[in-house]
């Protein structure tokens, strides 16, 4: 049976000879029970204070046991984790390697293809400026060649245009005018004479000349109308006959007719023999000016053709 103050307390002891004392004894007593409950009641506290201590370290120890779990838990999620992280990335390595070699290996083929094609398409280009060049040199020859020949035409056509105006017409032309002062009839006998001894030389020309057939003029015409030619058509023996007067000689003849026929009416019979404009300088009617127009025409052309070539 425990032991409590109280017991201490209220214990009797039986006298006896020679016993101890009852005062001290009972003095004793109660400071037995007074140390005896203050021990007990430090107990109790100890008691409470081990209890409440015992539940912290089993809270602790629960705690601990959660954390042990949660650290291994954790470490286990992050073994897991670095196992698939280490997987993912071997995985990932080898698919980018693998991807990797294959654009390394598309690259190289299409590196080569451009390579081919560049080399295809320069050759091409080198193909095409060659034959271009040679074209173009052909070109330059040829109209070098053109450009010659409208040279060597434009100084033919100068040449005679130069010697058409140097012509003894243009000097008779120019020639200052005489003096009309003598008699009206005389001067119109003087020229009758002069112009049927011109038509007579040309009459003794004709004779001599055999006629031509019409097919014979119609040839003539035409060989006339070439442009390489510069000779006139060929007249008919008909035409031939007709002299060739100047203008001003046509104009001092109608002026000496009106006068003569105002003067003396016998003499307004006389026939003056006619001559067109075109007959009394048959040079100003030359096919040079037709060919001029023409060269000039293929010049501009040409020079059209040399700027789309250097374009």
């Amino acid at each position: 049976m425990a032991l409590n103050s109280l017991d201490v307390q209220n214990k009797t002891f039986n006298p006896q000879f020679r016993g101890f004392s009852k005062h001290e004894v009972d003095e004793f007593l109660d400071i037995v029970v007074r140390d005896y409950d203050e021990f007990a009641q430090t107990i109790k506290d100890q008691e409470r204070e081990l209890k409440a201590l015992r539940e912290r370290v089993k809270y602790f120890d629960d705690m601990k046991d959660s954390l042990n779990k949660s650290i291994v838990v954790a470490q286990d999620a992050a073994d897991n984790l670095r196992e698939q992280a280490k997987s993912e990335a071997d995985t990932l390595k080898i698919n980018s390697e693998k991807e990797s070699a294959e654009i390394i290996a598309n690259a190289g083929q299409k590196s080569s293809l451009i390579i081919e094609a560049a080399k295809k398409e320069a050759g091409n280009i080198l193909n095409a400026a060659s034959d271009d060049a040679r074209k173009l040199v052909r070109d330059t020859d040829d109209l070098k060649r053109k450009i010659r020949l409208y040279h060597q035409r434009m100084t033919s056509i100068i040449e005679n245009q130069l010697a058409s105006i140097q012509s003894d017409d243009w000097a008779e032309i120019f020639r200052p005018t005489q003096d009309y002062s003598i008699n009206p009839e005389e001067k119109l006998q003087m020229i009758i004479e002069e112009h049927l001894e011109n038509a007579e030389s040309t009459l003794v020309k004709t004779q001599a000349i055999q006629p031509l057939t019409d097919e014979e003029i119609e040839q003539a015409n035409e060989k006339a109308e070439e442009p390489e030619v510069e000779a006139e058509p060929i007249e008919s023996s008909e035409n031939i006959e007709e002299t060739e007067v100047p203008t001003e000689a046509k104009e001092e003849v109608a002026e000496v007719t009106e006068t003569v026929a105002d003067e003396s009416p016998e003499h307004s019979e006389i026939d003056i023999p006619k001559a067109d404009d075109s007959e009394i300088f048959p040079e100003l009617e030359a096919k040079a000016p037709a060919e001029t127009t023409e060269l000039v025409e293929k010049d501009n052309q040409e020079t059209i053709d040399l700027s789309e070539l250097k374009n």
